[in-house]
């Protein structure tokens, strides 16, 4: 479907605010019950899909990706989302960061960080890749719970390779976030890593330095991945912790 937006005046905006209304898709409220339980969150839900809201996102960030950002607000879920979308396309790196900043305090589901790190391919570029991993590495140290698996997501999506592999396990073992969906980031990372560095990643489990969660559901992720071996999955259940 095409798209037009402008956003030169607080009307524009209204009426984009209008078109998501527009945007909803028709759902029983059990339908309705279940997307809400899915994504988790506080602010109010349309139910727009996926697919339409990443098109929508695409058209501002080519069209007015800065005036969309000028008036865009927080409190309904897909508008939020795309507000995050747009972010993570923006070509000015030092505009993105800084609305980056803002944005990563404003969000409440795991949705927002995975959907808007999933955007971000232009991290796989040298000049971008190792500039920026600092920033996201200590992002994973935050107490808050969804900036923390802003930062882990991005490590696992873009950052375990041989120059950061280490780093990135040592990050594992040294965050203490009780937080869920800090710990389900962190699993799931590790599952990745066991993939593409089997060995390091096992000595990891061996040592048995992940909290009981953690480490038991990292486990269990390895042990669900047609990846890894039946001989590896048998082997680490003795590393679960009981």
């Amino acid at each position: 479907m095409e798209y037009s937006f402008k956003f030169d005046s607080e009307q524009d905006y209204e009426n984009f605010r209008v078109f998501l209304q527009s945007q909803k898709k028709v759902r029983s409220e059990e339908e309705a019950n279940k997307h809400r339980a899915i994504v988790n969150t506080k602010k109010e839900v349309l139910g727009i899909p996926m697919q339409p809201i990443r098109e929508i996102a695409k058209q501002i960030s080519k069209d007015c990706p800065l005036e969309f950002l000028k008036y865009a607000e927080n409190d309904i879920y897909e508008e939020l989302l795309i507000k995050g979308l747009v972010i993570a396309s923006l070509n000015d790196k030092d505009r993105l960061f800084l609305e980056l900043e803002k944005y990563i305090r404003q969000i409440d589901s795991w949705v927002f960080c995975d959907s808007v790190v999933s955007t971000m391919k232009w991290l796989k570029k040298t000049q971008f890749n190792e500039k920026y991993f600092e920033y996201f590495y200590n992002l994973c140290f935050e107490s808050e719970e969804f900036v923390a698996r802003f930062g882990i997501v991005t490590l696992m999506v873009y950052y375990i390779d041989d120059e950061h592999i280490d780093k990135v396990l040592y990050m594992c073992k040294s965050v203490h976030n009780e937080k869920f969906y800090v710990q389900m980031a962190i699993a799931w990372l590790v599952s990745v890593s066991f993939v593409k560095y089997r060995e390091k990643t096992y000595k990891l489990l061996e040592s048995k330095v992940l909290d009981k969660f953690t480490q038991n559901k990292s486990i269990s992720k390895c042990r669900d991945s047609f990846r890894v071996s039946s001989l590896d999955k048998e082997n680490l259940i003795q590393f679960r912790i009981k």
